[in-house]
């Protein structure tokens, strides 16, 4: 099915895209609102090609009705600062994209930067799970994926009622403690971005989001993906829209989601989070 509309909640841009053409991708297949992500120094180049947050803020100023920054603090060794979440905002940032953490994202340090969003009615989006490798990048940077699990986010949710949580990847390969945190914690949700072409991922959100064996997969009781669709907002990552609608269809249809709940997963799941009324 076409949805409705479409809010893509977590997508980068790259130096040398095309962006113009990207925008024209998206706005193809009823893409009204963006969420484009802004990396932190490890990801931009000449170690990558991800955008930091100036080169979100052109495409937000290009493109003001589309494209949603989501502006990075660092979590790094030069850790930011709340004053910097507040120039955030200042700049037109809607929330935060946090990555790559010296300590684990629930660290002490770092709860002065969440009170902050939370006061800003900012959402976070954090980067949960596995971290691809950099190669010889990696090497002596003293980052680890295990200081990004969804279960970090727990601590963050209780303190802070107010703050919209964004887990990305749903967690993987930590699924079950990112399932456990939607159905527990009111202001949580993960996407099941990645990269639409990674049949395994795919196979391993099949797998996750299942009902057990023998389950009446139309029955809400039985098929929690019936509930987890209604905190599951739809994104992209790297991949374009066109690549990934197919795939969305694909996992729906697999977990038996109906036309309603598809809706909250294309664009209202997003728009609740935002507060937009689109």
């Amino acid at each position: 099915m076409r949805p409705d509309k479409l809010v893509n909640i977590h997508t980068h841009l790259h130096a040398g895209m095309d962006v113009p053409a990207r925008v024209r991708e998206w706005e193809s297949h009823g893409c009204v609102k963006s969420v484009v992500l802004a990396d932190s120094r490890y990801w931009q180049p000449p170690r990558s090609t991800y955008l930091g947050n100036e080169g979100v803020l052109k495409w937000m100023r290009e493109f003001p009705d589309l494209v949603v920054g989501m502006g990075n603090v660092e979590l790094g060794p030069e850790m930011g600062s709340p004053d910097d979440v507040s120039r955030l905002r200042d700049r037109g940032f809607r929330g935060l994209k946090l990555e790559m953490p010296a300590r684990p994202y629930d660290d002490d340090r770092y709860m002065p930067l969440y009170e902050r969003a939370e006061q800003l009615g900012m959402p976070v989006l954090f980067h949960t799970g596995w971290v691809i490798r950099l190669g010889e990048e990696d090497r002596g940077g003293g980052r680890s994926s295990e200081a990004m699990r969804a279960f970090t986010l727990d601590r963050i949710a209780r303190n802070f009622p107010g703050l919209q949580v964004i887990g990305s990847h749903l967690g993987m390969p930590h699924a079950e403690e990112a399932l456990t945190l939607l159905d527990g914690m009111p202001n949580v949700h993960f996407d099941i971005s990645w990269d639409a072409a990674d049949r395994t991922f795919i196979s391993r959100l099949k797998r996750a989001l299942a009902p057990f064996p023998g389950a009446d997969w139309d029955d809400p009781d039985q098929n929690p993906a019936l509930r987890y669709f209604e905190k599951i907002p739809f994104g992209t990552d790297d991949s374009s829209v066109g690549d990934w609608l197919p795939v969305a269809e694909e996992l729906l249809d697999y977990l038996h989601v109906p036309a309603e709940r598809r809706q909250d997963f294309y664009w209202r799941n997003a728009d609740r989070i935002f507060g937009w009324n689109l």
